[in-house]
């Protein structure tokens, strides 16, 4: 249990990192008058955790867990104190990759430890535990950053790491077994490991800008994305002719890997592109009040965590991998359809949605994970978890960009050519009724999302049935 605890302050952590700040982002730009730079806070963060999740995924192989998941949680505990004395927004965005190259490495690791020490049907358990701590955090974040805000300051945020960050720290010196902790003979593939790195932080930059109105077809996106192309072919070819690949190409060679990837990653794209544009709606639709957006979202950030504990406990009493993901498409396809049919649904309707959206999600989120670890060899947990974590946060990041463009499409389109999403939505909420073209944009946003759901649960029944042990199909 000892074990546990340790795992969990340490995905505490990591969650945290990523929800804390973003209900504190006007008072950051105010006090650093750097109010347009103040989104690459968060943008900043996201790009340099994605960047870090393969590496540290390939490097814990190498050299152990513990010693790994030590390093990352100084890195993250450093960079939040340095970002508490922050004096200008450029100075903050930096500090604030750095924090992202330490939490990167937080979920990877933890999630990788519970592959070493728990045998194939008790991780579900383990799992779920941190799926529900990650939900948590998800909802506590961003509540809790703002009454540190309002009632301290700004630099209260980061600060709240540091005690946090030295109990997981002592924790895992502790309580986490050594297992792993031999160095073994190696060569890092650090040409592929940069070409990685430019490779993502310019798809995930690009996604960043489409994400808040920038369209696809605009210079700069496009640059980006074809950046982003060439460099991960080249990573690809890369791969292919290292002797010891940051990415085996036999890992993505294996159904089942493949198969949890493209599952998780389409889950995350409807979990965060809901979650963004969900709110959005209930703003421009109902003209509900920050106060009123965050009680409607409830149903959907408790379903998480209840359908992550309920995953995870079926895993572990059965050994059934393929049902609860299965019916984890399902459910959310039912849950978001009800706003693809009303995108200003209230009430009962409202409440059930998100329910079965936050439910369903939830519960596919441990036995996916499970059935990858399971398909490698020991010697590769920590790579597949890091590549299944990085599918995890690329389908996100697309999620809010594909999402947020097709309604500025409709809506904009419709509407008022020319405008941008942001103007659509404040024109909106300042008047009697929502545009056609903007209620037809949401509804078509959320039918993609439902869709994508269904499309992954037809993808579930591809998966093993179960896990007993360890296999290495």
């Amino acid at each position: 249990m000892r074990v546990v605890l340790g795992l969990l302050l340490a995905m505490l952590l990591a969650a945290l990192d990523q929800t804390l700040v973003s209900i504190a982002l006007v008072s950051i730009g105010r006090d650093l008058d750097g109010l347009a730079l103040a989104p690459w806070v968060v943008s900043g963060f996201l790009v340099a955790s994605t960047v870090a999740t393969p590496i540290y995924g390939k490097l814990s192989d190498v050299y152990g867990r513990r010693r790994l998941l030590s390093i990352a949680i100084l890195l993250t505990m450093t960079a939040s104190v340095l970002c508490a004395f922050a004096q200008s927004m450029p100075q903050l965005i930096a500090l604030r990759v750095l924090q992202g190259l330490g939490s990167g490495g937080l979920m990877v690791l933890v999630q990788s430890v519970v592959a070493d020490v728990a045998p194939g049907r008790e991780r579900g358990r383990f799992q779920g535990y941190l799926s529900g701590v990650f939900a948590f955090a998800a909802v506590a974040g961003p509540i809790l950053g703002g009454y540190l805000t309002h009632y301290l300051s700004w630099r209260a945020v980061f600060w709240l790491n540091l005690p946090l960050g030295l109990a997981a720290l002592l924790a895992a010196r502790r309580v986490l077994p050594g297992r792993g902790e031999e160095r073994r003979a190696h060569r890092i593939d650090y040409p592929g490991a940069i070409l990685l790195a430019a490779g993502l932080s310019s798809m995930m930059i690009g996604l960043t800008r489409m994400g808040r109105g920038h369209g696809l077809t605009e210079p700069t996106t496009l640059l980006l994305f074809g950046a982003a192309a060439l460099l991960l072919a080249l990573t690809a070819l890369q791969e292919r002719r290292a002797a010891e690949p940051l990415i085996p190409p036999a890992l993505l060679r294996k159904p089942t890997v493949v198969l949890c990837c493209a599952i998780l990653g389409m889950q995350f794209f409807v979990l965060i592109g809901c979650t963004v544009m969900m709110p959005m709606a209930m703003q421009a639709l109902s003209g509900a009040g920050p106060d009123a957006v965050a009680l409607r979202m409830l149903p959907l950030t408790l379903g998480i965590p209840c359908g992550a504990f309920t995953g995870g406990r079926w895993l572990y009493a059965t050994a059934s991998i393929r049902p609860p993901v299965v019916a984890s498409g399902l459910l959310a396809a039912a849950g978001v359809s009800f706003f693809a049919v009303d995108p200003a649904a209230a009430g009962a309707v409202q409440f059930g949605g998100m329910l079965l959206l936050g439910f369903g999600l939830g519960l596919s989120m441990a036995p996916a994970l499970v059935a990858a670890q399971s398909a490698v060899a020991p010697r590769e947990v920590g790579v597949a978890t890091a590549t299944v974590a990085l599918f995890r946060t690329l389908g996100g990041a697309m999620g809010i960009a594909v999402l947020s463009s097709i309604v500025f499409a409709v809506a904009g389109a419709s509407d008022q050519p020319g405008a941008g999403l942001s103007e659509l939505l404040a024109q909106s909420a300042s008047g009697d009724r929502a545009p056609d073209g903007l209620v037809r944009g949401f509804r078509l946003a959320f039918g993609a999302a439902a869709l994508l759901s269904l499309v992954a649960a037809l993808l579930a029944t591809r998966l093993p049935a179960g896990v007993a042990g360890r296999a290495h199909a």
